[in-house]
């Protein structure tokens, strides 16, 4: 923005903003995101952009737009001239200042809320991807049919990678957040009995678990429907079981050795914490838990900047993530009981 149009102090905090963006970023750790807080704490203004000459200046464009719409034949059509370009650049040019003096505001909260986000990462012991999000998305999308939804786009739009001990097994994970949009037509009629065809866009999200579970392959245990998954259906002896899920494998004898009784309760308990919960074994030797529960990485955060040291104290606390918690002990789970049943004759 134009210098000329903001205020010092908008200035200041506009430089403010952008350090503390890159050093939330390059913390190591929870020592560096509160120092992070202090700097803001010491910055000595109010955190708030005031954005008085902007709001003159969309006052003023807004003010040209609706006179030139409403006087446009007096003024404009005496010397044959079209008033809509004046309208169209002076309305573009008012709803751009609204929206870059909203985003502005907004970049407060959001540094904060990023923030927060870091210190749980850090207290969870999870590594955000960023280079390597799209070689994981790659193999995602390769491996599993859980990735074949929407028919419009897809994508991976945040992942993170840990470790799980257990005390019988650990392993490694990817936690993601998978984004997919579904096109359809849709035709209307009007009241003069014209129809017309127009696309809709529809957005879903899934989340979930992969890992490797070197135990078993191929079979799916299936909630939410997906498509292109083959071979032998089996039912175990529970019907509560059987009304949650659809067990498909490449052998029945598979799946009766892996769905032991054991392993048939955990799944249903998991199915009560998990919304249309999905288990894809693949042939590769992997493990894709998939799942619609939209918070499992995240906190209730209560303070912000405006209130440091509530603040400090905040990201110093440990804060865990019990769903994600429950999600890894119900995979070790699984592994513990079929560690003896899917072992290789050479191991």
């Amino acid at each position: 923005m134009v210098p000329l149009l903001t205020t010092a102090h908008d200035q200041r905090l506009s430089a403010l903003l952008q350090q503390v963006s890159h050093d939330i970023e390059a913390a190591q750790s929870k020592r560096g995101l509160i120092e992070v807080i202090n700097r803001v704490k010491a910055f000595g203004g109010p955190l708030k952009f005031n954005h008085h000459r902007l709001k003159l200046l969309a006052a003023a464009t807004g003010i040209i737009a609706l006179l030139t719409g409403i006087f446009s034949d007096e003024i404009f059509y005496q010397w044959n001239l079209s008033a809509t370009p004046v309208v169209i650049i002076s309305g573009v040019c008012t709803l751009g200042l609204i929206v870059y003096m909203w985003r502005k505001s907004a970049s407060v909260r959001a540094s904060a809320e990023r923030l927060f986000l870091r210190a749980l990462l850090f207290d969870n012991q999870l590594q955000e991807l960023t280079s390597g999000l799209p070689t994981l998305q790659k193999a995602l999308f390769a491996d599993y049919f859980e990735f074949r939804r929407g028919n419009y786009s897809r994508t991976i739009s945040a992942a993170y990678a840990g470790h799980y001990q257990g005390d019988t097994h650990a392993f490694a994970y990817h936690f993601y957040h998978f984004h997919y949009v579904d096109e359809r037509e849709i035709s209307e009629t009007d009241g003069k009995g014209h129809t017309r065809t127009r696309k809709v866009y529809n957005h879903y999200d899934r989340y979930g678990i992969a890992l490797d579970f070197r135990f078993i392959r191929q079979i799916a245990i299936i909630r939410k429907a997906i498509s292109g998954v083959k071979g032998e259906r089996y039912k175990p002896s529970s019907n509560q079981f059987n009304r949650l899920f659809k067990v498909t494998a490449e052998t029945e004898m598979a799946a009766a050795r892996f769905l032991k009784p054991a392993v048939v309760l955990a799944c249903e308990e998991a199915a009560t914490g998990f919304k249309a919960l999905n288990l894809e074994f693949n042939q590769q030797g992997g493990l894709c838990m998939s799942f619609d529960n939209k918070k499992v990485i995240s906190g209730v955060q209560q303070y912000d900047f405006s209130s440091a040291d509530g603040f400090i104290a905040e990201v110093e606390n440990v804060t865990p993530l019990p769903e994600l918690r429950k999600a890894l002990e119900f995979i070790h789970t699984l592994m513990v009981h079929s560690d003896n049943n899917f072992k290789q004759d050479n191991e």
